[in-house]
């Protein structure tokens, strides 16, 4: 090679913008491969089977499937990377898959946001045409009670991390969770937050409030099948709001934010802000939309966008930065910690002044 070669290089060859669009194709096919592993327990079974892995009949053999159509749900998985190649035509799960697949305790756990996508997020988009005519919604609690459930299933990993470690973390507030501080969980769903504060911190008191239906009924069955229950209480939010005045020590909105209809977020916000306590914090974990089209292609807001659509009718409006800033001022808060969580959310913190 001459140093006039060396010292330019040739281009890589432009992408093809259709390998674009047949990666998007995969990725759907991907979304419902994995589903159909965790519905059916072949990547529970795969784990089960240990480092030399198991083979498809084998596989087949133990959940009573069909054995072809195993092989090749199979070799798919590998194909996708998701599992590997064991011993005497084995598979075993590819690195991490166990937390991604298997273990809902671990907060990187994707199971139930995968089963939630193929069992209802296809569902709304299959709807969007009529929508899009209409300008109507269907909003979170219209979606009844197996859908409530399962989306608090969803999230569950992350309680145990937000409950302990990350509201540890927040300065000045672990000192008052030990003194028997009280909790706000703002749409508490079906309570599994509530419930995993309430174990981290063994002081702490809890009241859950939630406009569906669905999700008090079961965070209330929850609730009383726990150690904790004679620390929690459950209240579903009607027309005069919250209903409490400075009891708080602090607020929490885990996924809610984005959820309450735009119209009536400041009203919400300030309502949260009264039933603080002088000095008792609202604690955010929440999607951050981008500002401008530039941020639309950053790949910090890629969960952010991909969220807008596909909660785009159940009325959600996910806020930008200058939207949340303006909804704590607007409410007598100041923002005091604005931090990045495993690029996907925005874990903010506001004070009562």
């Amino acid at each position: 090679m001459s140093a006039t070669e060396q010292a330019n290089p040739p281009a890589d060859p432009p992408a093809n913008p259709m390998d674009k669009l047949w990666d998007y194709m995969k990725g759907f096919h991907a979304v419902h491969h994995m589903a159909m592993g965790v519905e059916m327990d072949l990547f529970k079974k795969i784990h089960e089977a240990g480092n030399d892995g198991c083979s498809p009949a084998k596989l087949a053999a133990g959940l009573e499937l069909h054995p072809l159509y195993v092989d090749v749900w199979c070799r798919t998985g590998y194909h996708y990377g998701i599992l590997e190649a064991g011993e005497n035509g084995a598979f075993c799960l590819a690195e991490m898959m166990d937390a991604a697949l298997v273990n809902t305790s671990d907060p990187r756990n994707l199971a139930g946001y995968l089963r939630a996508t193929v069992s209802y997020g296809s569902d709304d988009l299959r709807s969007y045409p009529e929508y899009f005519r209409s300008g109507g919604a269907h909003r979170f609690q219209e979606h009844g009670e197996e859908f409530s459930r399962h989306v608090g299933d969803a999230t569950a990993g992350f309680h145990t991390v937000l409950a302990k470690r990350m509201l540890g973390g927040v300065p000045g507030l672990a000192d008052k969770l030990e003194a028997g501080g009280k909790v706000l969980d703002v749409g508490c769903g079906i309570g599994g937050l509530m419930i995993k504060v309430a174990q981290a911190w063994p002081n702490a008191h809890c009241v859950g409030v939630d406009i569906d239906p669905f999700g008090i009924n079961q965070a209330q069955a929850n609730i009383a099948a726990s150690d904790v229950a004679d620390r929690l209480v459950v209240e579903a939010v009607g027309p005069d709001g919250i209903g409490h005045d400075g009891e708080f020590d602090l607020a929490i909105m885990m996924e809610v934010l984005h959820e309450i209809d735009d119209g009536i977020r400041p009203d919400v916000v300030r309502d949260v802000a009264k039933s603080l306590k002088p000095g008792g914090m609202l604690f955010i974990l929440d999607e951050t939309y981008p500002s401008d089209l530039a941020g639309l292609r950053d790949p910090s807001y890629n969960f952010a966008v991909q969220t807008q659509f596909n909660e785009l009718i159940w009325g959600n409006i996910v806020p930008t930065i200058e939207m949340q800033t303006e909804l704590f001022a607007n409410a007598g808060l100041v923002e005091t910690i604005r931090q990045d969580v495993g690029g996907m959310f925005t874990m903010l913190v506001a004070t009562k002044e």
